[in-house]
């Protein structure tokens, strides 16, 4: 038994705003608080205490659970509908679920960072506990019998011995307050290793799946509102370009023309009907005062490895045990990742209406983002309102990959309905999606191993650029960039990955973070794929010159904390060995395996061809194994592994933006490659459910290590090895020929 957090009266919503009426565990006022605009996201991550308002039993007896993580296909929710339902004893298709607005709920930490599972899952099993007990004491006062005699709850039912009392007697039209004996939180069954599990483990379908592939969804861009316009901004080729020149006098009799906004460097298009759109665009002469343009080789010459080394100017270190600098290194390599950008399925829409009520207005903004409470602060703040005149309706999204933590189209929204006075949908378009975007941020790596003549590593060293992913530019004002860099004690998302899976008596891990003239942000993994990239490419080369076996030679250098990686590594191999490899020239086999977040575990294998006729590097399979803990959902889990290998397919051999004529070159899906329905391999997935251990991330592992397998493969096909991401069929026979 745990202790339950103190809980005063005041600590209940005597109102439940998101259903009336029933037994309802809700959040404590207190973590409702005013705040001034934050920069960054949302962080509130749940507690026991916050968990509470999440859950409850209607006076029908059936549960509603609001769901705390915004859906954006990695279903999350149905995971912990499933501990609900396992705490409660009932079916997870008993639960209705609820996606709360912005006002219906405190704020918790936005959807990211593959935290859903690894944050939320206990909170949600507590306030599941916690409602299933008082279920039982309520049921026990009634029958006047002691607590201890209540049996269980089954079904919708608390067992009393013989008789059953339904959910639906147990309840009143008005919100209880928790009164625990001793104040404290029941058993979890979610985590009772004794327990035979009955929901937790199981596969269960997605909530609307079969609404979603028959188009019923309501996403931001299918809102309605009466009487409601249609807006667009003209944006510039680049951020920070000052409007120099505006006429707009040729678009005044195009049919559903209604305005243009203008607000400093702001220009706003709105129409009657969303067709209009285009041609009042194009209809528009507009000039742009363009900064200093953006320069590929700037770029490069900026993130150069080399020159920091030269001028000792790696100003961060992630780690230093015992750093002993050698003349003569085993391998030493030189990587490059090239920009990528997240390519959402979904360009992004929003909403937004502002009313009066009470003489006080108010605006509802209706979108699909990652946090809508930064959005509800960053639009407040932009129009001039206070954060509780401003509401959020979160929608579902078509991918979000780090994307739509931002708040662009919504601010847009926000500024056209307060100029205009009546409610306006702005959508993106594909171009502009491409134009706006955070992108993920290119990096330049030097990397030296050593090992004896047994294949065991004695010296690493890993220096690298890049810009900055979570304290950029595109997320911080420059006023406060000095400040926050220094106070963070370094960008997180730079260093993800960096720390090594593997034992070395020498290890030097450094780094430096660089301000480029772009727009960056945080993108699938944050920089943990990149890093796992060069860590993985490394060990396999320095165990080819070794002429170790790279899955022998990575095991023997595995320590025995990690020994879950390991054990990935063993179980796909065993999984590739089960076919074999045709022995023809130009087939490969590549192995890599990486860590995220220092508790999910990974390993990947790669069959791969080259097929000179179609000049084309050809994946014709891919092995996975993957150790997240306990697997709340298979299904899912199977398929956030699956969506991670396809996409680390794009980011090795297709995924690069291009930079011309001063700007972003790469504007739609012609010139921004990934991987399409027939360049997806056989999948083969093996998760390693570990019911004794908490769950944790899945929505980004298996992509850090896609990548280099993909190179070692490769490798291991051509004997070339290459470095640079993303890797082309030309590399290859460039290289070849010297």
């Amino acid at each position: 038994m745990i202790p339950m957090p103190d809980l005063s009266r005041r600590s209940f919503l005597k109102a439940t705003a998101w259903i009336a009426g029933g037994i309802t565990i809700a959040f404590s006022a207190r973590l409702i608080k005013e705040k001034s605009v934050s920069v960054g996201p949302t962080l509130e991550f749940p507690n026991a205490e916050s968990g509470k308002g999440w859950l409850q039993v209607r006076l029908d007896g059936k549960v509603h659970m609001l769901c705390p993580r915004m859906e954006m296909g990695q279903n999350a929710n149905t995971g912990l509908a499933q501990i609900v339902a396992e705490e409660l004893n009932i079916r997870v298709q008993d639960i209705t679920l609820h996606y709360p607005t912005t006002s219906e709920t405190a704020p918790i930490g936005f959807t990211a960072g593959s935290l859903s599972m690894m944050l939320f899952s206990k909170p949600v099993a507590i306030a599941a506990a916690s409602m299933r007990e008082n279920l039982r004491c309520r049921a026990a006062k009634i029958n006047k019998i002691s607590v201890d005699e209540v049996i269980d709850t089954e079904g919708g039912f608390v067992i009393l011995g013989s008789p059953r009392i339904g959910y639906q007697d147990l309840v009143t039209d008005e919100s209880i307050e928790l009164d625990f004996e001793n104040s404290v939180i029941p058993t979890l069954y979610t985590f009772d290793p004794r327990r035979i599990k009955k929901q937790v483990g199981q596969e269960a379908e997605p909530r609307g799946i079969k609404d979603l592939v028959t188009g019923a969804p309501v996403f931001s861009g299918d809102i309605q509102l009466p009487g409601m316009l249609y807006g667009r901004v003209i944006k510039p080729p680049v951020r920070k370009a000052r409007l120099k020149k505006l006429n707009f006098s040729t678009v005044q009799n195009i049919i559903g023309f209604f305005d243009i906004v203008r607000d400093g460097d702001f220009v706003g298009v709105v129409c009657r009907t969303p067709g209009s759109l285009d041609k009042v665009v194009r209809s528009v002469i507009i000039e742009w005062e363009l900064p200093e343009p953006i320069n590929q080789e700037k770029i490069n010459q900026l993130l150069d490895i080399n020159v920091a080394l030269q001028r000792g100017d790696l100003p961060s270190t992630l780690q230093d045990e015992n750093h002993n600098p050698i003349a003569n290194w085993d391998v030493d390599l030189e990587f490059a990742v090239q920009l990528q950008t997240h390519a959402m399925q979904e360009p992004r829409a929003a909403v937004a209406h502002i009313e009066k009520i009470n003489d006080i207005e108010r605006i509802n903004i209706w979108t699909g983002t990652q946090d809508p409470w930064a959005i509800k602060r960053h639009c407040a703040d932009d129009i001039g309102f206070r954060e509780d005149q401003v509401e959020v309706h979160p929608m579902r999204m078509g991918g979000g990959f780090g994307g739509r933590e931002h708040y662009e189209v919504e601010q847009d929204a926000a500024r056209l309905a307060l100029a205009t006075g009546l409610p306006i949908k702005v959508q993106w378009t594909r171009e502009d999606e491409f134009r706006v975007a955070r992108n993920r941020s290119p990096s330049s790596h030097r990397m030296r191993l050593a090992c004896d003549h047994k294949g065991v590593l004695s010296n690493w060293w890993h220096a690298y650029a890049s810009g900055y992913v979570f304290y950029s530019r595109s997320r911080l004002p420059d006023w406060l960039l000095p400040f926050k860099r220094s106070t963070a004690g370094g960008d997180f998302g730079v260093s993800r990955g960096a720390h090594p899976a593997y034992k070395s008596p020498s290890i030097r891990v450094e780094y430096k973070e660089v301000d480029l003239p772009i727009d960056l942000g945080v993108w699938r993994s944050l920089n943990g794929a990149p890093n796992t990239f060069v860590i993985e490419s490394t060990m396999d080369e320095l165990a080819r010159q070794k002429s170790i076996d790279p899955v022998r030679f990575k095991l023997m250098n595995i320590p025995d904390s990690m020994a879950r990686l390991g054990n990935c590594l063993k179980r796909v191999e065993t999984m590739a060995n089960r076919k074999s490899l045709p022995t023809k020239s130009g087939y490969g086999r590549g192995f890599a395996c990486g860590v995220y977040e220092k508790n999910s575990f990974v390993a990947v294998s790669v069959d791969l061809h080259i097929d000179h006729e179609a000049r084309k590097i050809c994946i014709d399979r891919m092995c996975c194994a993957q150790d997240v803990g306990m697997a709340i959902n298979p299904d899912q889990l199977r398929a956030q592994i699956e969506s991670n290998l396809v996409w680390s397919i794009g980011m090795a051999l297709m995924e690069k933006v291009e930079i011309g004529d001063g700007q972003i070159a790469s504007n739609n899906f012609h010139n921004y490659m990934i991987p399409r329905m027939s360049d997806i391999p056989s999948l083969d997935i093996d998760i390693i459910d570990n019911p004794a251990i908490h769950p944790s991330g899945a929505g980004e592992v298996a992509l850090i290590a896609g990548s280099p397998a993909i190179a070692n493969a490769i490798r291991d096909a051509t004997g070339l090895r290459l470095t640079r991401l993303p890797i082309k069929y030309t590399d290859i026979t460039a290289l070849g020929s010297l």
